[in-house]
């Protein structure tokens, strides 16, 4: 598990918009983050690509993993309105929409 590191800043000189950045590993958001009113989770969750140079991508993500993620991220912020956006490989693409659907009023998948 890496550090969690935090950034914040101030996004105009009116100060009435601001964000925070966290990185660390999605699987201890509970114990690492406060409860509070975040609006975004971005997770670069393992593919299981192993391909020389990645780090911690041996074992791709299953469903039971995304599903306690996006369940753990609902317990977690207060807001009201919050995004979730998953970066994976395609094999991976049903278990995402699945866990998503689970908590989330609407999916939408991307690719490029």
């Amino acid at each position: 598990m890496g550090i969690l590191k935090s950034f914040s800043h101030p996004v105009n000189s009116l100060h009435s918009l601001s964000y925070g950045v966290f990185c660390g590993d999605v699987s201890d958001m509970l114990r690492l983050l406060p409860r509070k009113e975040y609006s975004l989770l971005i997770a670069d969750i393992p593919y299981g690509f192993r391909m020389a140079g990645s780090i911690n991508d041996e074992e791709p993500f299953k469903y039971n993993q995304l599903e306690k993620m996006v369940k753990e991220f609902a317990q977690l912020t207060t807001a009201p309105l919050w995004r979730i956006v998953i970066f994976h490989s395609r094999d991976q693409s049903y278990s995402v929409s699945k866990a998503l659907m689970t908590i989330c009023h609407a999916v939408e998948g991307l690719t490029w």
